[in-house]
């Protein structure tokens, strides 16, 4: 974006005005030696690649990874400052988040409490002498969102997107999914024989002699592979389709008899209304595994679970070998997270609003909010206009897309209404016991939303407000987008709009277009299914997009190794709508908010440089393979440049050539829409 006279972009130069305070690219990032015209992708963020190569545990890195891997170093501030101080009001945010990080940090309590905490569930577990007492361990370690068995939470329902109904999961499995236990693959038989080696330490850290936790280790393990035979592979189980087994609670009863369904809904205080059971299989294997298994390996299970999902809020040993097999096996990681970053990732995960309640006043003031929804309604109104102006779609398809879009919920920075922690007992000394309260506080909020409406303003529970991950729900037509998310260099309310456009608003245009492509025409407005693309729509936008398959194919990561254009179409064709719409309406905004020429770029340039660094990203070679074969992104390299080499604004900003290898002919460009 910068340098010479006669290289393919113009070099603006400017004095400096009241305007300068405000950020602009990072400047350092760039290789100059490199034509913007020619490799955008080096131009812009080349020098930071060369200088910042990609740490030896991780796969990619970037600024954007960077920051997000620094979120919980903001999130650690917010908490050291609540636990710093010890007389905040009984059930405050501050106090319940401040206190609880207090805890997890007390290395010296945890040990000396040791596996005391845990005692009066173990107990019971061990008491058992029939069904019906291990029927009864299982509903009280579902109490606390420990999976045994199956696993119950509540979600929007398919057929009714409206409500909430309770949803029944295969849950219960200590690996991964069914081929860990029954692949002959020589990886998965060495992750079989890791992870019975694990449970058996874990038994013996629970006070379980050598000999009992090597006979009962393989009967767990043999409980569980049965369980997974009779599981779903990953694909069809994400399939919404495939999982939609809505029924009755009679018929709940009739799939799994021997299972005391009454007590369970009692206890829980769930309505007996139709509920879904994702895998029918699964369960039918649980009930048989009730009157099969005996009662002594059930316990021996359930011991088990309990130890496995206490052990990072339990002392030293267990939080090691909890580490060491999570972390370093299969390949999550190679750098075991110290007691600090473990703490406030527990902190975010059980008192998530907590935390983000003091998180959003240091990090995402009103302001900030203000900003950030000003720019998605901008966005929005952008892609609508582009949309009315769209030609070869059928009338109705245009008017339900445009009705979608009016409708989609983009949540900012944080809900509305927090949760109230107010009756949550947390102390300062008693780590598990606070766990505990966490996890029975969200499953019983969890409990409590089935058979009521999904409310405009409903939040997952996970990914939280200070998270530094959103998500989007398809189905509800709603985007989510945490504080945690909103920071440099993906959001800075102290940048150009120009920056901020680059960045965060061709993100949301983006994401915006998967409500009304081809991925969101499967529901309706108000989420039901309901497939409102005609097959004439679907053959135009075929035939219109091939030009990007076609474009996508032929990027090369190495000789003889290309990107799958019908693998990244869809990310690919968002990119290319994202950076269109963002573009219109960063000059939009431009009208009434003029954006000053910063480090001599002006707000074209900016914008499309910001593209490049916040997109950009290093990648080793191995990870770029399996990337092409897994990720329906293109890799970092080729997601910037790409649809940039369609964009004429793009090519008038730094003044290419036609010729330039940055720019595509005339008659190749591909358009989105």
């Amino acid at each position: 974006m910068l340098k010479t006279l006669g290289i393919c972009f113009l070099l603006a130069v400017v004095t400096p005005s009241a305007h300068a305070a405000l950020e602009g690219i990072q400047s350092h990032d760039l290789d100059r030696k490199v034509q913007a015209c020619t490799d955008f992708y080096e131009f812009a963020n080349g020098t930071w690649r060369a200088e910042n190569p990609v740490p030896t545990s991780l796969p990619r890195w970037s600024r954007r990874v960077a920051s997000h891997n620094d979120n919980w170093h903001r999130q650690q501030r917010v908490l050291e400052a609540a636990a710093g101080k010890k007389d905040w009001p009984q059930g405050s945010s501050q106090q319940v988040a401040g206190d609880f990080y207090a805890s997890c940090m007390d290395e010296a309590a945890v040990e000396a409490a040791d596996i005391v905490p845990l005692e009066p569930l173990l107990a019971q577990i061990n008491q058992a002498r029939t069904l019906a007492d291990v029927e009864r361990s299982i509903r009280r370690l579902h109490d606390i969102a420990i999976a045994a068995g199956f696993y119950s939470s509540s979600t929007p329902g398919y057929h009714d997107p409206l409500h909430f109904v309770a949803a029944f999961t295969a849950a219960g499995l200590g690996l991964p999914d069914r081929d860990y236990y029954s692949s002959k693959e020589p990886r998965f038989v060495q992750a079989r024989d890791k992870y019975l080696a694990h449970v058996v330490t874990v038994l013996m850290l629970g006070g379980v002699s050598e000999a009992q936790a090597r006979t009962v280790a393989p009967d767990i393990l043999s409980l569980e592979r049965r369980l997974a035979a009779a599981s779903m592979d990953g694909a069809t189980a994400a399939d919404p389709i495939a999982t939609d087994h809505m029924m009755t609670f009679e018929q709940l009863k009739a799939l799994a008899p021997h299972f005391d369904w009454e007590a369970y809904f009692d206890e829980a205080g769930l309505p007996r209304i139709p509920v879904n059971v994702a895998e029918p299989e699964f369960m039918r294997q649980f009930d048989t595994e009730l009157v099969q298994t005996p009662v002594a390996t059930w316990k021996a299970y359930l011991e088990w679970h309990l130890l496995e999902a206490a052990s990072p809020s339990l002392a030293a040993r267990f939080v090691q070998e909890s580490a060491n097999f999570k972390d370093r096996f299969p390949g999550n990681a190679t750098q075991i997270k110290g007691r600090a970053q473990a703490c406030v990732e527990s902190t975010d995960s059980l008192f998530g609003d907590a935390l983000a309640q003091e998180y959003v006043k240091i990090y995402f003031p009103p302001a900030a909010k203000a900003k950030a929804q000003e720019m998605v309604r901008n966005l929005r109104a952008a892609l609508r206009e582009q949309f009315v102006a769209v030609q070869w779609m059928a009338p109705k398809t245009k008017e339900v897309a445009l009705q979608k879009l009016a409708a989609t919920d983009v949540q900012v920075g944080y809900p509305d209404h927090w949760r109230d922690y107010s009756a949550v007992h947390v102390r300062r000394d008693a780590l598990w016991l606070n766990v505990v309260a966490g996890r029975r506080f969200n499953v019983e909020q969890d409990r409590r939303q089935v058979g009521k409406p999904t409310s405009r303003d409903f939040w997952l529970p996970t990914p939280t407000p200070s998270s530094a991950d959103g998500y989007l729900i398809v189905e509800l037509n709603k985007m989510v987008l945490p504080a945690g998310l909103l920071q440099p260099p993906f959001f800075n309310p102290d940048a150009t709009d120009a920056v901020n456009y680059g960045a965060f608003g061709i993100a949301v245009a983006h994401d915006l277009t998967h409500f009304i492509d081809s991925l969101g025409a499967a529901n309706d407005v108000q989420g039901y299914p309901t497939d409102w693309w005609t097959d004439a729509d679907r053959q135009q936008f075929k035939q219109r997009s091939q030009c990007v398959v076609d474009q996508f194919d032929d990027y090369f990561i190495e000789p003889g190794i290309h990107l799958e254009g019908e693998r990244v179409l869809g990310e690919a064709v968002a990119d290319l709508a994202g950076v269109h719409i963002a573009y219109a309406a960063l000059r939009q905004s431009m009208r009434n908010h003029p954006v000053p020429v910063v480090d001599g770029f002006t707000p074209e340039q900016q914008f499309f440089i910001s593209w490049g660094q916040a997109t950009g990203a290093s990648m080793t070679p191995e990870a770029q393979r399996r990337f092409i074969s897994s990720d329906p992104h293109p890799v970092p390299r080729f997601r910037v440049i790409g649809p940039l080499a369609n964009s004429p604004q793009f090519q008038h900003a730094f003044a290419c050539k036609g010729s330039a290898r940055m720019v595509r002919p005339a008659a190749k460009r591909c358009e989105a829409w």
